[in-house]
């Protein structure tokens, strides 16, 4: 306990110390009745003022980090799984297609339904709900079985099939995965300060390469780890090694439950976003106290009551009240098909985020068959083995071995897939701030087109030449470097950038669930085509014009950033209010809460000066004397307010 606080007879009161500080007293006196702008300024003003805001990282982090752990795991174990239960005919001869395919169907009704519910419900209510699900479903697919199985005259009869079960489980878990990428995008878009946004989204998402490198470290240590206990170098024929591997996949999947645990806590302990409250519940006393709980350094300074509303203001906000819930799709309709034509832009990132996945999963990076292509070299390896088993990627190797089969497969997600994705992931949120999104979205597309023509264009001389692929698994490394410093983040960051709050959720859930239809479509045209080097080849170089086309369609996509100019410079909150009010007496402070500056500063003649931050006023910027107006590639570009980027819409009157 510690004493903190004084009451009004200047006694000492206890005060638990918390990461989110109840701040209950500094706000009592905010009404509730103001326009949706004014309830963003005060807000934005306290956020603004936070910085990096690490505790807000690590609940949003937390959680992607768990959820795509799970998602990769099962990724990853089909080898295992097909050594120790052989698929045959199981789910109609295709059991690695149809349990993908069911995993992605999962995750795209998990970003529809939770997107949209986050907008509806309120983000709070499903904070936990969705990692939850990944626990249950990681509990299932670990539990899954064959069940009791009897000898017969016609062979082993089982009492049920473990990929039935895995069909449900795998389900329900991309369900927990779609869910969780509405979410973590918007608790980090909406607590996240203005000029931090970038940044923690593209941290945020790193999560993501950052749990795929673990999945395949973690599995190739557990192979190890199990193979001192157990002889998993002994005939594969042999019950022993099945007994390990069958261990090692459920050992894989069953530690991602571990984060999503950690993650739950982390999420039931963090307030609603204050952006729910004030642009959607049309609550300020909750939205700004919810905004102090976090950014608790604030609380010393005062939060005054706003600036009276314009008649204007105030017959808007006289029209915010509740509405019946049908009316929410009839506003959205209206938002979409208006005069701003907000349906383009949602069209435009959803084609994007589509064509993205759609090169993406066509690469395929997580499926060892198509990285056995990669390391196959036609000048010693000229076998082809009649009865290859479906476990075994390496179609030349006609004796191989379970442990050699799993730790090669690790060994090459690690390095081609894994490794340079954390890099370009890392390279991401160094960049963010230094380019403006569109236009590095626009000039990775190109270098992936390039890289994509020289892979594939290598991949088909090498076979007919039977030469080695050393040049073409170099140059898919260097693909997923560039798709995740590119494509994969920023269209990520993008799509939660630029939607309203009140329609944020159900937007970007609708955007990602485009790009994972792409993926569902080219994983069935992947698993219809021979995996063999010409195959791959002619595959790579259909893409080109896709990513081509998406590198002209970035540039049409709405500006989040503002160049800042070498010869302006930022006034502190504090002399804005000193300059306005009364130069000539120090100490005039102004509290977080007032938002008559930011009116002021509207006021005043706009020639010779830009804003900073948004238009809220966050700090004023005056003119030096000119020196030198360059713009220099290592030059922090300032992000816009959310609010700035996509206001949210004003009821119409007529519904």
């Amino acid at each position: 306990m510690v004493l903190d606080e004084t009451d009004v007879q200047g006694r000492k009161t206890p005060r638990r110390r918390s990461i989110w500080v109840d701040v209950g007293r500094e706000v009592k006196h905010l009404e509730i009745d103001y326009s949706v702008r004014e309830r963003e300024k005060q807000v934005s003003r306290i956020v603004d003022d936070g910085g990096f805001k690490f505790a807000v990282f690590f609940v949003a982090a937390s959680g992607f980090l768990a959820s795509s752990f799970s998602l990769f795991a099962t990724n990853v174990i089909n080898t295992s799984l097909f050594f120790v239960y052989p698929p045959a005919d199981s789910l109609g001869g295709h059991a690695s297609l149809v349990l993908d395919e069911i995993t992605l169907v999962g995750t795209i009704v998990g970003m529809l339904f939770m997107g949209h519910f986050a907008d509806r419900a309120g983000r709070k209510r499903l904070y936990g709900v969705e990692l939850a699900v990944v626990i249950v479903a990681t509990f299932g697919v670990i539990q899954a079985s064959d069940g009791l199985m009897v000898q017969s005259s016609t062979g082993p009869l089982h009492s049920m099939d473990i990929y039935s079960w895995l069909m449900w489980w795998r389900s329900l878990l991309g369900f927990g995965i779609g869910a969780e990428y509405p979410l973590s995008a918007i608790i980090t878009a909406e607590w996240a300060s203005t000029q931090s946004r970038g940044t923690m989204l593209a941290a945020v998402f790193l999560m993501q390469s950052v749990a795929r490198l673990l999945v395949d470290g973690l599995s190739l240590g557990i192979l190890e780890a199990t193979s001192h206990r157990w002889n998993v170098h002994s005939d594969s024929e042999s019950e022993m090694p099945m007994l390990a591997v069958d261990q090692v996949w459920r050992w894989t999947v069953g530690i991602g439950i571990i984060p999503a645990a950690i993650a739950i806590i982390m999420r039931l302990t963090i307030p609603e976003t204050p952006r729910y409250y004030a642009g959607i519940m049309k609550d300020l006393r909750k939205a700004v106290k919810n905004t102090l709980m976090v950014y608790h350094k604030n609380i010393s300074e005062k939060v005054s009551k706003p600036a009276p509303i314009t008649v204007e203001e105030r017959q808007n906000s006289s029209d915010e009240g509740e509405v019946y819930w049908y009316e929410w799709y009839i506003l959205a309709w209206q938002y979409l098909t208006g005069e701003t034509k907000v349906w383009r832009t949602l069209g435009l990132i959803s084609l994007l985020w589509a064509l993205m996945d759609v090169c993406f999963y066509g690469l395929s990076m997580d499926l060892s068959n198509d990285l056995a292509i990669l390391a196959h070299d036609p000048a010693k390896d000229k076998a082809v083995c009649p009865n290859n088993p479906p476990w075994n990627p390496d179609w030349w190797n006609c004796s191989p071995l379970i442990y050699n089969v799993l730790k090669v497969n690790s060994e090459r997600f690690i390095w081609i897939a894994s490794l340079p994705s954390v890099i370009g992931g890392i390279a991401a949120v160094l960049a963010i701030n230094r380019f403006r999104r569109r236009h590095l979205l626009a000039a990775t597309f190109i270098l992936i087109s390039f890289l994509l023509a020289v892979a594939g264009a290598s991949l088909i001389v090498t076979a007919e030449t039977s030469q080695s692929h050393l040049i073409t698994e170099v140059v898919y490394a260097i693909l997923s470097f560039v798709f995740n410093l590119g494509p994969n983040t920023l269209i990520f960051v993008t799509a939660v950038e630029i939607f309203p709050t009140i329609y944020r959720g159900t937007f970007f859930g609708i955007a990602g669930a485009m790009g994972k239809v792409g993926a569902v479509v080219i994983r069935v045209v992947v698993a219809h085509t021979v995996s063999r080097e010409a195959s791959l080849g002619i595959r790579l170089l259909v893409f080109i014009p896709l990513m081509l086309a998406s590198a002209v369609l970035s540039w049409n996509l709405p500006e989040v950033q503002m160049p800042t100019s070498s010869n302006i410079k930022e006034v502190p909150v504090e002399e804005q209010q000193q300059d306005f009010d009364n130069p000539a007496a120090p100490g005039n402070e102004e509290s977080v809460g007032s938002i008559q500056q930011g009116e002021r500063l509207n006021d005043r003649p706009q020639v010779g000066r830009r804003s900073s931050e948004s238009s809220f006023g966050e700090a004023r910027l005056q003119p030096e004397p000119q020196t030198s107006a360059k713009f220099h590639i290592l030059q922090r570009l300032k992000n816009k307010a959310l609010e700035d980027i996509a206001p949210n819409p004003v009821r119409d009157h007529r519904i």
